[in-house]
């Protein structure tokens, strides 16, 4: 199969953005909805909507965090002859469904009539659409660490557009954050590995980042198409899409004990990543193995784009809402 030439990358981009862009004669604000994975560490898939503007961003499908554009407040004392004004986004406040807009943000050196309506039309255009969640990945730019054989190993960053795309120097794939302790590999802590003299809260993560820094030859950019297939943007052989790991993490590891820590940190990262598409076959295991952090599936079902298996989520969520209670 060969590469798709600059005309057939543009039109299945437009066919994208015309999928979820639209302007009726009922409401002319012009509407853009997609999604974003957050990457590096992954912590699930952003859900975005934008107009001229404002725009949202929500990781839970609930809470809204919503931007305006308006004049920086550098230029809003220019005089005359000085460089034409320059728009930025600025937060404007939070908002629900239950609860409304909340927390707003009125700096009185911005224009907060313009503000106070561009964010009034996005939740307008907001609320219908609440329920088309999870939005479609926009995201199709990804740059991926990679082997000696120029397979991926781990995902590090994804842009919405090959303009945004360019090699950042010395980044690495991150498990979780820098202050996130919670991962424990039960394969690592059953070896004498844990005896090591490393007794950072850590160990783990570090653990498993620098088995994919040790395998990891080059970063690559890659635009993904609908079919799951990879093309880099620096000239090459197109990757089909069995080639790049569905979990953003290479399944396959030399060694018996890095394969075991690395499918323990799947199973302890299960709810984030069933924000994911991905198959049936690798969805089922992932909904089993959410049951351990029950908080987490119930913040995030919303953003579910499958379910395999509703009553089991129900119950892991049931099971959240008793820990909330205590």
């Amino acid at each position: 199969m060969g590469v798709e030439t600059d005309g057939q990358a543009a039109r299945e981009t437009m066919a994208l953005r015309m999928s979820e862009t639209e302007a009726t004669s009922e409401s002319p604000v012009k509407v853009s909805t997609y999604a974003r994975r957050q990457l590096n560490p992954f912590r699930g898939v952003l859900q975005i909507i934008e107009t001229d503007r404002a725009r949202a961003f929500s990781a839970n499908g609930i809470l809204w965090q919503i931007q305006t554009l308006a004049i920086r407040p550098d230029n809003t004392w220019r005089t005359a002859g000085e460089a034409p004004a320059v728009e930025q986004y600025f937060n404007w406040g939070l908002w629900s469904s239950k609860e409304g807009t909340r927390q707003v943000i009125a700096n009185p050196i911005l224009d907060i009539g313009a503000m106070e309506s561009a964010a009034a039309d996005l939740i307008e255009a907001l609320t219908p659409r609440l329920d088309q969640m999870p939005f479609s990945l926009g995201d199709r730019y990804e740059l991926w660490a990679c082997d000696g054989q120029a397979n991926p190993v781990a995902l590090l960053k994804s842009a919405t557009s090959e303009q945004s795309t360019r090699v950042i120097k010395h980044i690495t794939w991150k498990a979780c954050a820098h202050d996130e302790n919670g991962f424990v590999s039960p394969s690592l802590d059953s070896t004498d590995w844990q005896n090591a003299p490393d007794c950072s809260p850590r160990r783990h993560a570090d653990y498993l980042e620098s088995q994919a820094r040790d395998r990891t030859e080059t970063n690559r950019w890659f635009r993904r198409y609908a079919d799951g297939r990879g093309v880099p943007i620096d000239g090459g052989s197109v990757l089909t899409a069995q080639t790049f790991p569905v979990f953003g993490i290479s399944e396959r590891w030399n060694d018996s004990l890095t394969q075991q820590a690395f499918e323990d940190f799947v199973s302890w990262n299960a709810p984030l990543l069933l924000t994911l598409s991905m198959p049936d076959e690798k969805r089922a295991p992932l909904e089993q193995q959410a049951t351990q952090r029950p908080v987490l599936v119930d913040d995030l079902h919303r953003l579910y784009p499958v379910v395999t298996n509703p009553k089991l989520i129900e119950q892991i969520r049931i099971q959240a809402h008793l820990l909330r209670s205590q």
